[in-house]
């Protein structure tokens, strides 16, 4: 992907103005990231903003046990907020990403984030929209692990993620990571799901009787 089609992927990037967009297109630097790759957060200082010009990246943390839990993801056409507080903050990268499919990044660089940030409107008006939507999804997330125990959280992630048929297709490991649970607790609700008649469990996916007897 050529560095000029970017503007095609971000459209807040046509909202700048003409000198701001030739400023950030000379400095962006692109970056192919195969799926599956992991990027461990240091705890070090951030050395970019990414922008996901292709693909899905997912930001997760880990637990001192081992266990994973997903904070958000990040799409095409999206800035990864967390790197960029951390730069606004001066603060630690204290998360990991994980290429969920093939990804083209546009890395940009702390300087040139911070000139961008004080000196284009449409930019920061980009910025601060994607942080207000990341706040909430994270908050959501907090409330989701906080206050409602994990068959309803399972219930729910069932239901929002089958497709027409009712067919989810997801590990029970999957599952786990997503609701901040482990494999075994996700493999024995399930179990407890399929005793009940709610779902039938084929291999590769989980079928959500409620929906596929419509």
């Amino acid at each position: 992907m050529d560095i000029r089609q970017i503007s095609k992927r971000f459209l807040f990037i046509k909202n700048m103005k003409p000198e701001n967009r030739e400023y950030l297109l000379d400095r962006l630097r692109m970056k192919k990231i195969p799926k599956g790759f992991i990027m461990v957060g240091d705890q070090g200082d951030c050395k970019g903003v990414p922008l996901v010009a292709k693909g899905i990246l997912r930001l997760f943390k880990v637990s001192d046990t081992g266990r994973e839990m997903t904070v958000y993801r990040v799409t095409e056409g999206e800035m990864c907020v967390l790197a960029a507080v951390c730069i606004l903050g001066n603060l630690e990268y204290r998360f990991s990403v994980e290429a969920e499919t093939d990804c083209i990044i546009a890395d940009m660089s702390p300087e040139t984030f911070m000139y961008l940030l004080e000196r284009d409107t449409g930019f920061k008006a980009f910025v601060f929209g994607t942080l207000a939507d990341k706040l909430i999804r994270s908050l959501n997330t907090v409330e989701m692990v906080t206050f409602k125990g994990i068959q309803e959280r399972l219930e729910e992630y069932l239901e929002n993620h089958a497709d027409e048929e009712g067919r989810v297709f997801a590990t029970h490991e999957k599952i786990a990571v997503e609701l901040g649970s482990s494999r075994e607790v996700i493999s024995r609700r399930l179990k407890m799901m399929v005793d009940e008649g709610l779902i039938v469990q084929k291999r590769g996916c989980i079928v959500l009787k409620n929906r596929s007897e419509k």
